[in-house]
């Protein structure tokens, strides 16, 4: 991950460069992206919430529940990073995305870094993905609507892809970290390799186990 941020980082701005101008593709992308917006995810976490409330299907009820909570959670984290980061839009002249342009003078939550809109949608699906086993078209459609709209506020000339790429990391690990430690459905998975220490009071040796559990 840290590789790929800076490698993103080195070509943000040739990669913004090389899209160049085009305001169809800058228009359609920004439509796309209310996808992502908070207005809609909301929305959809808790029409999955009501469903699951009146039919009396835990299901859905938790869905909608736990997506709320990992929407909650993304913003948050992005809004905190935002504010510590600072940085410039790629609309904004010159286009270089510099950190901190004013120093420490203005704070703003309307930074770049990391995407808002990435964050979100990808916290949403991760939770959705994960309360919906069994139905693999439809995680591939969610997952494919949280790709779409991270490279959309890219093609739409709203975030580098650098904003992009951490924001959907932020999301996606965020809604899985939500569903592991919220879920009554979560089922904990056996580790492939355990570590753990030793200790021999009879001999007052120390070691490590290794186990494994093909």
């Amino acid at each position: 991950m840290a590789g790929a941020t800076a490698l993103a980082f080195e070509y943000d701005v040739p990669a913004m460069n090389a899209l160049g101008p085009s305001p169809t593709r800058i228009r359609v992308s920004n439509d796309f992206t209310h996808v992502g917006s908070g207005y809609v995810l909301v929305g959809a976490a808790a029409l999955t919430y009501a469903i699951g409330r009146l039919e009396h299907k835990e299901g859905p009820r938790e869905a909608g529940m736990l997506s709320l909570e990992a929407l909650a959670d993304a913003t948050l984290v992005v809004e905190s990073l935002k504010l510590a980061t600072n940085r410039q839009r790629p609309f904004v002249a010159p286009g270089t995305g510099k950190f901190w342009p004013d120093d420490s003078e203005i704070y703003t939550y309307n930074g770049s870094f990391p995407s808002g809109h990435a964050a979100a949608t990808w916290a949403v699906a991760r939770v959705m993905v994960e309360e919906t086993p069994g139905h693999p078209w439809l995680h591939v459609l969610l997952y494919g609507i949280a790709s779409g709209v991270s490279i959309a506020r890219v093609t739409g000339q709203d975030h580098f892809p650098s904003d992009a790429l951490v924001g959907s990391v932020i999301g996606y690990t965020i809604g899985g970290y939500v569903y592991h430690h919220h879920s009554q459905f979560y089922v904990p998975k056996a580790r492939f390799i355990t570590l753990a220490p030793l200790y021999n009071p009879v001999t007052a040796a120390y070691g490590v186990t290794l186990s494994l559990h093909p």
